[in-house]
Formats: C-alpha cells, sequence, structure tokens
C-alpha cells in the first residue's frame, strides 16, 4: 500500500512537470510581437544589401579617368562616388593650361613710351632754322665728313644701309654718290615738336650723328622728309636700323609720333631684334687694301649747310635755302640765275654733284 501510493505520487510528480514545461515554452503576446518586428527588420536588412553591394560595385569600377571626369568634360567630387574616403594623389603640374608671360620686347617699350600725337605745326616748316654741318669740334671737318670718317668700313668703302649697296668713293673721305641722310627728317621733326624748340636746340639736332647716316643719294632722294609710315628701306636689314634709330632719336629729343607711325614702328618692333643689324661683308672688288688719303683741313666758319663750306654762290648767299623739294641735296635746276655760277671751293669735294667737268665751277650757264 505504502509502495502503492509513493508511484501515483511520483507519477503526478511528473504530470506538474510536463504542464510546466508547456508553460514556460508557451510564448507571450510580447514575445510574437517582437518576433515580428526581427523578422521584418530581417527582411528589411536583405532587401536593402543588393542596393548597398551595387553600389560599392559601381565605385569599385570606377576608372581613373571617371574619377576626374564625366562624359561632359566637368569636374567630378569624388566622395560622392567613393563609398569611403582614401587618400588622394597630389595634383600633378598641367604646363599646358599655365598662362605664358610674353615679355614685351626693348624696342616696343620704347616705342610705347613716345607720345603719339597728329602732326602739327605752330608756323610754317623753314629748313633755314637748322643750320647743319657745321665744324662743331673745329677739327677742321664738318658734320658730313665726320660722318663718312665713321661710317667708312674697314679703309674700303661705304655700305648704304637704306638700299643695300656699296661703295669705294673716290679716296679718303671723297663719296660724292653718297648723301647724309637725316633719319627722323628735319621737316618730320618740325612736325613733331621741334618748331617750338630754341635756336640752339634746333642746331644741334640738324649736327646730331645720332640722327644722321651715309647712304646712297638715290635712297635719300627717294626718302626725302617721309616717315616710317610713309616710307620704308627696301633692305630689311636698313628697316630695322631705321626702326631702331627713330625710336632713339625721338626719345633722346621728345618727338611725338602720329598713329601712322606708330603702327608701321610697332610691326617692324615686332620683328626685328634691339641690336643694330650687322653690315655684311664687302664684295671682293672693294676688300683690295687702298691707301687712305688724308683730307684736307677746311678752314673753320660758321655755316649753315654745304654753301658756306663746299660752295661760294655768285651771290653770296646759302646755298641750302635753294633746296626746294626739301630732300636734302641740290641740284642746278634748283638754283636762281642770279647765284650761279657757283664756285666748287676744294677741288674733288662735291657733294652736291654740280661740277659736272670738274672744272671747280658748278652750274655754269
Amino acid at each position: 500500500m505504502k509502495h502503492h501510493k509513493l508511484r501515483i505520487s511520483l507519477f503526478l510528480l511528473g504530470l506538474a512537470l510536463v504542464g510546466c514545461s508547456e508553460i514556460v515554452d508557451e510564448p507571450t503576446q510580447d514575445q510574437i510581437q517582437e518576433d515580428v518586428q526581427d523578422v521584418g527588420n530581417q527582411k528589411e536588412s536583405s532587401e536593402r544589401a543588393p542596393r548597398l553591394s551595387q553600389v560599392e560595385k559601381d565605385s569599385e569600377a570606377l576608372s581613373p579617368a571617371s574619377e576626374s571626369e564625366d562624359t561632359a568634360g566637368n569636374t567630378v567630387d569624388n566622395e560622392e562616388v567613393a563609398s569611403s574616403p582614401s587618400p588622394e594623389p597630389p595634383p600633378s603640374p598641367t604646363t599646358g593650361s599655365t598662362p605664358q608671360i610674353v615679355e614685351k620686347s626693348t624696342l616696343l617699350i620704347q616705342l610705347e613710351s613716345l607720345d603719339v600725337e597728329p602732326e602739327n605745326e605752330v608756323s610754317p616748316y623753314d629748313r633755314s632754322e637748322f643750320p647743319h654741318w657745321d665744324d662743331e669740334n673745329g677739327d677742321g671737318m664738318n658734320t658730313r665728313l665726320e660722318v663718312l670718317a665713321l661710317e667708312k668700313i674697314e679703309n674700303v668703302g661705304w655700305y648704304s644701309r637704306w638700299d643695300g649697296e656699296w661703295y669705294a668713293g673716290e679716296g679718303g673721305l671723297s663719296a660724292p654718290r653718297f648723301d647724309i641722310d637725316h633719319i627722323v627728317s628735319l621737316k618730320e621733326a618740325w612736325q613733331s615738336g621741334a618748331d617750338e624748340w630754341s635756336a640752339s636746340d634746333k642746331d644741334t639736332f640738324a649736327d646730331d650723328k645720332l640722327n644722321l647716316i651715309a647712304v646712297t643719294a638715290s635712297s635719300n632722294r627717294s626718302k626725302g622728309a617721309r616717315d616710317a609710315a610713309e616710307w620704308l628701306p627696301p633692305a630689311p636689314s636698313g628697316q630695322c636700323y631705321l626702326l631702331i634709330r627713330v625710336i632713339q632719336v625721338k626719345t633722346k629729343w621728345n618727338l611725338s609720333i602720329n598713329q601712322a607711325e606708330y603702327t608701321a614702328l610697332k610691326e617692324l618692333a615686332e620683328s626685328c631684334g634691339p641690336e643694330i643689324p650687322s653690315i655684311p661683308s664687302p664684295p671682293s672688288e672693294l676688300s683690295i687694301s687702298v691707301p687712305v688719303a688724308t683730307p684736307t683741313a677746311l678752314p673753320a666758319e660758321p655755316s649753315s649747310g654745304y654753301g658756306s663750306q663746299f660752295y661760294q654762290t655768285a651771290d653770296g648767299s646759302d646755298i641750302d635755302i635753294y633746296d626746294a623739294d626739301e630732300n636734302g641735296d641740290i641740284n642746278c635746276g634748283e638754283l636762281p640765275s642770279v647765284v650761279k655760277p657757283v664756285l666748287v671751293m676744294s677741288p674733288g669735294v662735291d657733294p652736291y654733284r654740280l661740277d659736272g667737268d670738274n672744272d671747280g665751277i658748278g652750274c655754269e650757264r
């Protein structure tokens, strides 16, 4: 009986334990709700994962070119493409995009410093206000002879920069086929501000060797009183020489240029260097050494030009006042009958070539 009760008690205890186990395992309403939320979260996570993965794949597939430019050539922000920041390489220099600084030539700088104004003259041009070919230093040689002495090449002859011609001369400083040209003509200077100068300045300017050059008489007549906008030497090196000297002379004497002259000089300055062009070697026929004759010193006396240095007119007037075409040269046709004949004071020295038969008398009736 006792054992029978014990078995019954154990059986009831077992039933109790089974009932308790079922009660513990049965989910509550809150647990069910949490389980539903967990399932939903897992579903959302599984739905988002492919999109994030695709972005990462796209980011990894980008080439270096697509990182910096898009198809339209616009810059793309790398931060909008990469999923995580990565160190950027230092920018490499791009020489093609760097603006080049063009340095102005010395000639252009000097040219642009000149006043650009229309040509003007307070009073009509008067060549006689520019006395020239003086013997400034009293050495017995007037300005013409001094220029010829300075420009004679290797005791051989002269080179005309305007037209590229060589000339041996007649010995010593006798060069009747060559003229001494005012690079900035006296008339051009007059119209560029010299009309208001003092008499002393006009006299000095007329004999300023910076503004003088020995050239063929034909090229001197071709140029006349014209400026660089109206005439240029046919020789290219002569054009560069003219450019440099015009700028130097007008800068030194504070003369203006007009717009046409400025344009012409600017075009030359863009192609010419700042150095005086070199003179070519003389032709073989002039390269033979020629004895240099010492020029006969002429008496120093007041002069306004060739008139009192080389010629004496019949009425004693200055021959230079009869330069009708203002080209720096005189011919017999320009002289009135009252001044003829003209005495050539130094035999063989006839810069105006008036003594055709070399008898010492020019423009004979």
